[in-house]
């Protein structure tokens, strides 16, 4: 049978009807094709409805968290929040690199579009906050819509309670308020001014499906064809990753108005507006209430009044200000913290206010203010080593040592800093004091504070070596040998070991024997003694007169009877004042140095000009081998 190339109902040659099932055939490869037709339109109008009708754009990796209408309910005073922004700055670091990349291929970015250019222009100038005092807070650059509104970033703001904006066409207007309510980020604020009208574009919602400018507020900056990725909810604004490129101050437009605004260092985001028209917002917070919220009765207030205070005639009184500053809790955390009331910058006046004080002779005034609590709440080991001099001076050395076991004991610990110097100092004011000791003779005061020291320091040759001393003042030269020789000492220590090792070597020499020490060269020879054990008696050693005198005050008070017998007990004496008519007693015993002689004769003699002075003369004295030095200062007297 032939071919049927035309698909006829009967066959050609012998006009037969051809099979029904022929025609069935040739209808389902019609209707195969057509629903493959149908498919293909269908999925490209899909396409195209997607890309067109919806215009999402390709980057968007995140969606928004929080919708308009919840930005447009808190206009109304509904506070509303979105959720953490998880991979925020990873996002802003993939789209940097996309932007980046466009901008190397899209001929039009970089290219500055002269309409943002001039709207940013228009619309430029700078903030200039100043606090109640008067003092310049910050100052920095913004971009103001023609409708009177510019987003600030709330951390330039933190301490101003006057807020100015200059625009670079020479207004100055004040802002008074705006949108902010406490924790936001960014606030929508607004100027006022008294007459004329404000030049700059119209403030309008961002329209996230379609590219944006930027113009920079800092440089000449600018880009246009720029798709921003969808971010968060931030207060009334909408955060968004910036490209890389973007990292100063500016505004971004889209149809010639104002949608958002970068913030160069203080925000790394942009943050964009999703809220109606400018002509359409009203403020509804104040500058002041934003001052009283952050900044008032905080300790940054407190220090910025401090500051602010007249340095020539404050005197304490401005260390007392700063002080209380101390005692507050702060208000901002540091990061937010403006530069001049950090508590570095704090504590360095801080400083140079106790040194001037000190210097002007107003330490016992420093040490009244800064005390315990106070070191401590500054917590800066170098405030209390600034102190410590002072409060040696004005309360004595223990108080400066109780400083410093107390409070310097709680900063390091506390702060874990370097606790190296205050130690030293410690130290330094252990040595001064027992070397005070030691020159007053307090022996007993000196090994309580030898014994402290050695606590802390218990290797230091300097301290080991101010215990000899105090054990030769003692008189107990056993234990001074034994203090000296179970250390070794550095070089730089042999001339003063080498110094007491020989008053060691003397005082076993001098043992049996009285020592009496005056002052080198002198002719005069001082010397204390016990009378019966119950009385002190100063005299004067005199090789000179026969017998010992005592004045009549003592033979009154130890209460001794006049030997009675030639001449009724009166005896002619001869002084450096001629001969005197004088009466004998007798004393039981004398004690110098540990050492007792018993039944010494005496006359009652008052010497002029020396009243309550004795002399101790030949008739004591020979009871001894004497040994003078006076080059040396010490009259040794041995028992015969």
């Amino acid at each position: 049978m032939a071919e049927n190339k035309d698909q006829l109902s009967h066959c050609e040659t012998c006009g037969a009807p051809l099979p029904v099932l022929r025609r069935k055939g040739v209808f389902r490869k019609g209707m195969v094709f057509m629903i493959i037709a149908i498919l293909i339109i269908g999925s490209g109008g899909a396409v195209y409805f997607a890309s067109n009708i919806l215009n999402v754009p390709a980057r968007i990796t995140e969606p928004i968290s929080v919708g308009v209408e919840e930005i447009q309910g808190k206009l109304k005073g509904e506070k509303q929040r979105g959720p953490a922004d998880n991979g925020g700055a990873e996002i802003g670091k993939e789209m940097a690199g996309r932007d980046d990349q466009k901008e190397r291929s899209d001929p039009s970015a970089g290219k500055v579009s002269e309409e943002s250019k001039g709207a940013a222009e228009g619309a430029s100038g700078w903030v200039i906050l100043t606090d109640p005092w008067g003092r310049q807070v910050n100052k920095f650059r913004a971009g103001m819509t023609g409708n009177g509104w510019l987003a600030l970033p709330a951390r330039a703001c933190l301490g101003g309670k006057s807020w100015h904006f200059y625009s670079d066409s020479g207004r100055d207007a004040e802002i008074s308020g705006g949108l902010w309510i406490h924790g936001d980020r960014v606030g929508l604020w607004q100027i006022t001014i008294n007459g004329g009208t404000l030049d700059g574009p119209e403030l309008d919602s961002w329209d996230n499906r379609r590219p944006v400018s930027w113009t920079s507020l800092e440089s000449k900056s600018n880009y246009h064809s720029i798709m921003l990725p969808m971010g968060r909810t931030e207060g009334f604004f909408i955060s968004t990753p910036l490209p890389a490129s973007i990292n100063e101050a500016g505004i971004f437009m889209q149809d010639s108005k104002i949608v958002g605004w970068s913030f160069g260092h203080w925000l790394e985001k942009g943050y964009m507006w999703p809220g109606g028209k400018g002509a359409l917002l009203t403020a509804r917070t104040l500058v002041r209430y934003f001052y009283t919220i952050t900044f008032a009765n905080g300790r940054e207030e407190k220090f910025a009044m401090a500051s602010a205070m007249d340095k020539g005639s404050a005197g304490l009184d401005q260390l007392a200000s700063f002080i209380e500053g101390f005692r507050l809790q702060p208000k901002l955390a540091r990061r937010d913290t403006p530069e001049y009331l950090l508590p570095e910058e704090i504590i360095a006046q801080v400083r140079a206010l106790i040194s001037r004080a000190i210097h002007q002779g107003e330490g016992n005034g420093v040490v009244d203010i800064m005390n315990s609590q106070t070191l401590k709440d500054i917590g800066d080991i170098r405030v209390l080593m600034d102190i410590v001099p002072a409060i040696a001076e004005n309360r004595g050395f223990e108080a400066a040592l109780g400083e410093i076991e107390d409070s310097g004991r709680y900063i390091v610990q506390r702060d874990e800093v370097d606790g190296a110097k205050l130690s030293a100092l410690h130290l330094q004011l252990y040595k001064e004091w027992l070397q005070s000791l030691i020159s007053a003779g307090a022996v007993e005061k000196g090994w309580q504070t030898y014994k402290a020291a050695r606590v802390y320091y218990p290797d230091d040759p300097a301290l080991h070596l101010l215990g000899v001393e105090l054990a030769l003042l003692n008189g107990n030269w056993q234990e001074a040998e034994q203090l000296l020789y179970m250390k070794t000492y550095p070089a730089d220590f042999q001339d003063r070991y080498q110094l007491l090792a020989l008053r060691i070597a003397e005082a076993k020499g001098q043992e049996g024997k009285i020592v009496i020490s005056f002052p080198r060269g002198s002719s005069r020879i001082p010397v204390t003694a016990t009378i019966n054990g119950s009385l002190y008696q100063d005299f004067m050693v005199d090789t000179g007169a026969s017998a010992v005198t005592i004045p009549s005050a003592t033979a009154d008070s130890l209460g001794l009877e006049i030997v009675q017998g030639y001449h009724g007990g009166q005896r002619m004496l001869s002084t450096a004042s001629g001969v005197v008519n004088v009466s004998e007693v007798i004393i039981d015993r004398i004690e110098i140095d540990g050492w007792v002689e018993y039944d010494i004769t005496a006359y009652i003699l008052d010497i002029p000009d020396r009243p309550g002075l004795g002399l101790l003369g030949l008739n004591y004295l020979s009871r001894f081998q004497m040994d003078l030095r006076t080059e040396e200062g010490t009259l040794l007297l041995t028992p015969r």
